[in-house]
């Protein structure tokens, strides 16, 4: 894409930030379920690589994603390093839709190794 039309594609994630709030009660609700699989070690382990996997979805994010959105003014202004911002922005996105796949996958097997 060009410039030009890759800022007027971000303009299509104005708003999306409040959907971040999800993380947080996301990784409490795997440490609950750690919790309450703490002796069925397994499950325990599994629901706490959860939890820890969705806590590096927001490492993932202020170290690269929020740098990128301040230096653009949240795709507003265009920086002369606007090409690399959008490949930090990018892969960033990318690696933590992978972390939340992983994370889900983790809080899954968790649920499937607890015994009765």
């Amino acid at each position: 894409m060009t410039q030009e039309h890759y800022f007027i594609a971000q303009d299509a994630y104005r708003g999306w930030a409040l959907l971040g709030l999800i993380l947080f009660p996301a990784m409490l609700l795997n440490i609950v379920l750690a919790i309450l699989l703490r002796g069925q070690r397994p499950a325990f382990a599994l629901a706490a690589a959860g939890c820890l996997v969705m806590a590096a979805t927001l490492a993932v994010f202020f170290a690269w994603t929020y740098p990128a959105n301040v230096a653009t003014q949240t795709w507003t202004a265009v920086p002369a390093n606007w090409q690399t911002l959008r490949l930090q922005w990018e892969y960033s996105h990318a690696a933590n839709a992978l972390l939340s796949f992983a994370s889900f996958c983790f809080t899954a097997l968790a649920s499937i190794a607890r015994r009765d």
